[in-house]
């Protein structure tokens, strides 16, 4: 019985386990996503979601920063539009302050980082 029951709790533990970082995966978002959802004159961006989630320091807060605690995070178009909407800022303005923004304070502290040119994000069609 002492065997059954500690196989009962070990099989509940893995199946917990296993779930809390199935829940973990689901959450990560894709790989890479494509903004072109208000270019203009500009080319799309191609943002590596993956290789910003491996960054020391930053946090799903650090770009999705109206998320809560156990929330999925929502896309950045879903609260920020091409055009500015009352008091939230256009998608352009929220990428270009907390983007190129986050980008500038990394280079000025000498740290490598990403682009903070036009060109650099949006790069011209091959």
């Amino acid at each position: 019985m002492r065997k059954f029951i500690a196989l009962m709790i070990g099989t509940i533990f893995l199946v917990g386990a296993v779930a809390v970082i199935s829940a973990a995966e689901v959450n990560k978002g894709a790989a890479t996503y494509t903004i072109d959802k208000c270019k203009k004159r500009k080319q799309s961006v191609e943002f590596n979601h993956a290789k910003h989630q491996g960054l020391e320091g930053v946090t799903c807060k650090t770009c999705h920063h109206k998320v809560k605690k156990g929330e999925t995070p929502r896309g950045c178009f879903q609260c920020h539009q091409c055009k500015k909407k009352g008091n939230i800022p256009s998608a352009r303005t929220a990428f270009h302050r907390n983007c190129r923004g986050c980008h500038a304070k990394m280079k000025k502290a000498g740290k490598a980082t990403g682009p903070t040119s036009c060109t650099g994000c949006h790069l011209k069609k091959k």
